[in-house]
């Protein structure tokens, strides 16, 4: 039979081979693949900091850190309280440790978040069963600073481990020996002493005594986590390099194991005991150097950790990452080979912020139609490419590759790809010698028309029609509504409105039999409206195209209709026969109908759910047994 060549460039079996090179050896470093399938499939983690320091809302543990006088600690509500002697430095750390006197989350309910992070595309929970300020949210004997003795009096991570586990997620504890409430840690009273962060503030070969009692109090409370719980990862903070203050977790492990074969452990920062290279805090900019050359991190797993936002325990003014960057980082390490851990903290109720909920939901409504470009794929050089067109136009490609669905995933920006044509140069007759069978825009049941040249695969598609909703937005203290076309509506917010109707959907994308609707905005009256026509409206200016509506009435539309007040100078765009019946007794009249939206967005199918980032699955058939595959 005819023979094919396919060039190391791009062939699935690179990556296998890849993975196949020696593993170094150490006591954790995936013995026997322990692990391994589960924890490189997975791609995607929740972090989740939490304890009664959620009732500051600054963040956890830090507060206690005091090197030398004057020491600035944070306090409630991210106020900054000064120690400038013992006394005070001791009654802010006793003001620290008392929370947990009134700390009762009762809204807490795992069910609902281990739903909504399985929607949201996790696979693995971390969750701070104990972090460095020694608070213990698991049901310990060795500690009294525990969840259980708090007016609670429940095991959150007993809960959050049934809950999580019972939607088929991973669960992992994060653990911090550096418990700087422990005497043994920070000695000799830990109130009192200054210490540094991640380290004892003494020699522990000088006082082996108050060390062998400090391993006592560690290795105790990880083996009643590892009896009670059988983390499927075990997350230890604070690298403690055994050339310094050896903690012997080696002892330990087995335990773990023991508990649970399948189990992940990594020691962070030694880089002596860890299953897995765990990258700084918030290192995504780390990503793009990251493999830069073919295979450069073969054999070696490695996880992002970051927050949603900004800060590792709650924080009630947080300002959060937004579901488009969460998605592009998340593309990105994934065509890398790691992972990525996202961290939100509850609030002292137990509940996630709504802006937080609000971004993993984003999040979850493109997982729904994409999350195989993520889940249980491999890297694929080059991971990322910049594409720079003839036109001048340049974008970035991610890509990733399913074996067992002979598959490679491309990933690009919504907003690169405007014209409906992708461009991906590396795939050309030249090194790409297998059959293309199909080419499918994820999330759209027709395939894409494809062409393949010395230029590279070009990629035909219709832009999605992605609808957003129209709310009316309520001002009690003016007695007026604005109408309001996306989620960026936040100066009524400010200005005391409040979201009062959902009224209907329209589309952002132009396309055939859809009119635009553009958001129009008046400095004096401080309204803004929805109309297709802003010359018809005087002092109002047009501040940018929000979206489109269609024409005519159709099946599952309804129409949006423009309701002015000649005396407010002010306009309504309205759908709902209730919210009509309302403006008329406000005195607006009708001035016209200027479209139709959609009455429910479900009915748009998948579709409706596509944005931020468009995924194309080039589909081709595997080389037969008799093809000569040159590597």
């Amino acid at each position: 039979m005819e023979s094919r060549t396919l060039l190391v460039l791009l062939c699935a079996l690179c990556v296998d081979i890849s993975l196949e090179q020696p593993i170094p050896e150490s006591p954790f470093r995936f013995p026997n693949a322990r692990g391994r399938q589960w924890f490189d499939a997975a791609k995607f983690g929740l972090f989740m900091h939490w304890g009664p320091v959620s009732q500051w809302g600054t963040e956890i543990s830090f507060p206690l850190v005091c090197k030398s006088f004057p020491c600035n600690m944070a306090g409630p509500n991210r106020t900054t309280i000064t120690a400038n002697n013992t006394s005070q430095l001791q009654a802010h750390r006793q003001a620290y440790a008392d929370l947990a006197k009134t700390f009762n989350p009762t809204k807490f309910d795992p069910a609902s978040m281990a739903k909504l992070a399985k929607a949201v595309g996790f696979k693995y929970l971390v969750f701070t069963a104990e972090h460095c300020d020694g608070f213990a949210s698991f049901n310990t004997s060795i500690s009294t600073y525990n969840i259980l003795n708090t007016p609670y009096k429940k095991d959150i991570f007993g809960m959050l481990a049934e809950a999580f586990r019972a939607e088929g997620l991973k669960v992992g504890t994060y653990f911090c020996p550096s418990t700087w409430n422990n005497d043994n840690y920070w000695a000799p009273n830990a109130l009192t002493a200054f210490g540094p962060v991640c380290r004892p503030n003494y020699n522990p070969p000088d006082d082996p005594t108050r060390w062998d009692a400090y391993l006592k109090y560690l290795h105790g409370q990880l083996e009643e986590i590892a009896v009670q719980y059988s983390p499927d990862l075990l997350w230890i903070d604070c690298g403690l390099s055994p050339t310094y203050f050896d903690t012997m977790v080696e002892q330990v492990a087995p335990l773990f194991v023991k508990q649970n074969p399948d189990v992940v452990i990594q020691v962070r920062g030694t880089g002596n005991w860890e299953d897995y290279l765990e990258l700084g805090d918030h290192s995504e900019s780390q990503a793009p150097s990251i493999m830069g050359q073919p295979f450069m991190t073969a054999g070696v797993h490695f996880e992002v950790p970051s927050t949603l936002g900004g800060q590792w325990a709650f924080n009630p003014d947080a300002h959060y990452k937004s579901a488009e960057e969460v998605i592009g980082n998340l593309l990105l390490i994934t065509a890398k080979g790691g992972n990525y851990l996202v961290n939100l903290g509850p609030g002292p109720d137990g509940l996630w912020p709504e802006s937080g909920v609000e971004v993993f939901q984003n999040i979850a409504s493109w997982m729904a139609i994409n999350s195989e470009a993520i889940h249980n794929t491999t890297p694929l050089w080059p991971s990322n490419y910049g594409v720079h067109l003839p036109s001048g136009q340049s974008y970035s490609l991610y890509v990733t590759y399913s074996s067992a669905s002979s598959a490679i995933y491309v990933s690009v920006s919504a907003e690169s790809v405007t014209n409906g044509t992708l461009v991906i140069p590396f795939i050309r007759p030249s090194n790409f010698a297998h059959t293309i069978s199909t080419v499918q825009f994820l999330g759209i049941e027709k395939p894409c028309t494809f062409s393949l040249n010395d230029t590279g695969l070009f990629v035909m598609f219709q832009l999605p029609l992605v609808p957003v909703q129209l709310g009316s937005y309520w001002s009690q203290t003016n007695e007026d509504m604005a109408p309001c076309a996306t989620r960026g509506c936040s100066i009524y917010t400010n200005d005391h409105y409040v979201l009062a109707d959902n009224e209907s959907y329209c589309f952002r994308n132009p396309g055939e039999g859809l009119i635009p609707l553009y958001l129009i905005f008046d400095g004096t009256y401080m309204d803004n409206a929805l109309t297709n026509d802003p010359s018809q409206h005087p002092g109002y200016e047009n501040v940018r195209t929000e979206c489109y509506a269609y024409a005519a009435a159709g099946e599952s539309r309804v129409p949006l209709d423009l309701y002015w007040n000649e005396e407010r100078k002010d306009l309504w765009t309205l759908s709902s026969e209730h919210s009509r019946q309302q403006a008329l007794s406000s005195g607006y009249k009708m001035n016209r109908t200027i479209g139709y939206g959609i009455d429910n967005p479900a009915q748009l199918g998948d579709a409706a759910e596509l944005r931020y980032y468009y995924v194309f699955k080039i589909s081709y058939q595997p080389p037969r047994d008799d093809d000569e595959v040159t590597v």
